[in-house]
């Protein structure tokens, strides 16, 4: 996938984040700050994400929010013998108790709005 591939990627995904805090807060209120987690699997960019940001929040109410993104790290279970452990490298789903792939991911894929903070501290829950 070229640059300008990524770009559109991480577009769409802020496009659709952008809906959602618009459906769950309040009108009125004024979003700071927007929590974003990330899977390890999934292949977005942060810095695109925030360039993402940034044009699809020009000159709306969300303009002077920010986006943070957690990271949130590959935890698998293995097929075989139930072993549970993170993964030293995406590419390697070898039990390091048993030595089989057989992989079924827990948690590391996937993009969740985790919480948008208002004004005077006050959360929604995404």
């Amino acid at each position: 996938m070229g640059f300008a591939g990524f770009v559109m990627h991480e577009m769409s995904i802020v496009s659709s984040l952008v809906e959602q805090i618009r459906a769950h807060v309040p009108p009125g209120s004024v979003v700071e700050r927007v929590l974003l987690e990330v899977g390890a699997l999934e292949h977005l960019v942060d810095e695109m994400l925030q360039a993402a940001w940034v044009g699809c929040t020009l000159e709306t109410e969300l303009a002077d929010a920010e986006l943070v993104v957690e990271r949130v790290a590959m935890w698998v279970r293995c097929g075989n013998c139930e072993t549970e452990f993170e993964p030293v490298a995406l590419a390697c789903l070898y039990c390091p108790e048993c030595g089989l792939a057989s992989p079924i991911i827990l948690r590391g894929k996937g993009v969740v709005l985790k919480s948008i903070e208002v004004q005077a501290g006050e959360r929604v829950k995404g």
